[in-house]
């Protein structure tokens, strides 16, 4: 298993603990995404995630109805099997930038999934602490694509940080939230 899947398993992991985490009351809670509520952030985050695996031939329809936490372990349990089957890495799926290896867009995937993970911790109250390896990488990916990360429907300013700003700060900066 390649470790761009290991990175995408380990973030959804933390998206299904923070999930796990969410009270009745905070469903209609504001996030960091200042048009969404937890539960519109979990809605968007689950529905960005169904996109490769489907493209892969895996089920992950679950719908989310009473129980998201639910739902999301079922897609997450499709999406790994899909992601860890043989040749999957090599296949090619439709991202944002065009037709690409899985083991390439799959980053795509996860830094999407990552970012919602500390906008859904910071909405109730959660550790929003992201794995610094994987958190690392995903700012060393994105930095050249500065300008692009900036059109519609992507992500706002940046928010700069200081020099001595941990990798997740300055990360969460550069996909426009205030660390």
């Amino acid at each position: 298993m390649s470790e761009a899947i290991r990175s995408w398993q380990a973030i959804a992991e933390g998206f299904a603990q923070r999930l796990d985490a969410v009270s009745a009351d905070q469903w209609e809670a504001r996030t960091p995404c200042d048009q969404w509520s937890v539960r519109e952030l979990v809605e968007h985050t689950i529905d960005v995630q169904r996109g490769f695996p489907g493209q892969l031939g895996a089920d992950a329809s679950a719908e989310l109805g009473d129980n998201p936490a639910a739902a999301w372990r079922q897609i997450m349990a499709a999406a790994s099997a899909a992601y860890t089957a043989d040749g999957a890495a090599e296949q090619e799926v439709q991202s944002p930038f065009g037709a690409r290896p899985l083991g390439e867009a799959i980053g795509i995937a996860t830094t999407d999934l990552m970012v919602h993970t500390w906008d859904l911790a910071r909405a109730i109250n959660a550790d929003d602490t992201l794995p610094e390896p994987i958190a690392a990488h995903a700012l060393e990916t994105l930095t050249p694509m500065d300008a692009m990360m900036r059109g519609e429907g992507m992500f706002g300013p940046k928010i700069e940080v200081g020099d001595d700003a941990s990798v997740q700060d300055r990360l969460i900066g550069f996909l426009g939230r205030q660390p």
